[in-house]
């Protein structure tokens, strides 16, 4: 008996350099009855000419080129043409271990899930495993209420009462989804364009209807540190798309009914974000009191002060509280330190 098709959706932009090991480690999978989905959003590299060559090389690719409208709207342009079974969307500068698909088709279909878990491994820049998140959680299957009321919290952020840390990543790419619960629910993607984690605030309206999650302990995918992604340019806006993302997560927690656990992990991950941020701001190619400058305007915003002074770090690491410590009280130079050596 033949199992079921697969469809496996690449949004490609700009990443001539990584798309052939990408498509490599998906046409090589040991799981073989796959649609393998090539998005060209209007790449202005070599990036389509080598999606066709790809097509050419093996029948089960198929390609659209479309104009470009960033990666959301590209991940439904997969969805519009895949007519799989099961889907999963991998991003085309990643790519995944060469059983990935087996163990994660025999996973959800011996769960009759809905959603297949799993976990991730971090590539450095110079091609190393840097370090593996694998999903540490109490039980493999969980359904029914549990899906919104443990599952999701967990995806967001650790458990900011215990300080648990289940290892799942909220991500677009860190699992493989049932088909029927999305064409029947009609879900699609948020643009990242309008909100910066645009996975999150998309998934919280998909996991509002999904009854039956599974979970796979195993790094099954690379998330590649690629230093051509990496900026050393500090843009304003994106404090504002920050907070613009973390507000709309919060009304569409009140629309959708999710219990306070949620909204508390979305505060946890608004300020970790934040702390990303911070990041980029004394990376950026500027003057040492323009980073400054950048920093003490996020940092002294009335709306972060508020998130601030709520959440309960008590089970926050010792680094963690010295920082969250020092931004509430907005001690900018000590700020500046402490960020410059986490980053």
């Amino acid at each position: 008996m033949e199992k079921g098709l697969v469809s496996i959706v690449l949004p490609i932009y700009n990443v001539e350099k990584f798309l052939d090991r990408c498509v490599k480690s998906v046409i090589n999978q040991s799981y073989t009855n796959l649609e393998i989905i090539l998005v060209d959003d209007g790449s202005p590299d070599g990036c389509p000419q080598k999606c066709e060559d790809w097509a050419q090389k093996d029948k089960r690719i198929k390609v659209v080129h479309k104009a470009n409208a960033g990666l959301g709207m590209a991940r439904n342009t997969g969805i519009e043409n895949a007519s799989g079974e099961y889907i999963c969307f991998f991003d085309s500068d990643d790519y995944i271990v060469l059983d990935a698909i087996e163990k994660a088709y025999n996973r959800i279909k011996q769960y009759k899930a809905e959603i297949v878990l799993f976990g991730f491994s971090n590539v450095g820049s110079d091609g190393r495993t840097k370090k593996c998140k694998i999903p540490q959680t109490d039980k493999e299957f969980y359904e029914g209420d549990e899906v919104q009321n443990i599952v999701l919290p967990d995806l967001i952020a650790p458990n900011p009462l215990t300080g648990e840390k289940t290892y799942l990543c909220m991500s677009a790419w860190a699992c493989m989804y049932s088909m029927s619960i999305i064409k029947e629910n009609d879900w699609r993607f948020a643009s990242e364009r309008l909100y910066i984690s645009e996975d999150v605030y998309s998934l919280l309206y998909l996991y509002r209807v999904i009854s039956s999650v599974v979970i796979l302990p195993e790094a099954l995918y690379f998330y590649c540190e690629n230093r051509t992604s990496l900026t050393h340019t500090y843009r304003k806006d994106r404090y504002d798309k920050n907070k613009l993302c973390y507000e709309s997560c919060q009304k569409a927690c009140d629309e959708l009914d999710y219990n306070q656990d949620v909204k508390d992990r979305l505060s946890f991950q608004y300020v970790s974000n934040i702390i990303g941020t911070l990041k980029i701001v004394v990376a950026a190619d500027c003057s040492r009191s323009e980073q400054i400058q950048n920093l003490k305007e996020i940092i002294t915003d009335q709306f972060f002060q508020k998130v601030l002074h709520q959440m309960n770090i008590k089970k926050e690491s010792l680094t963690r509280r010295i920082l969250f410590e020092v931004m509430k009280r907005k001690l900018i130079g000590v700020v500046y330190v402490l960020i410059n050596l986490k980053a």
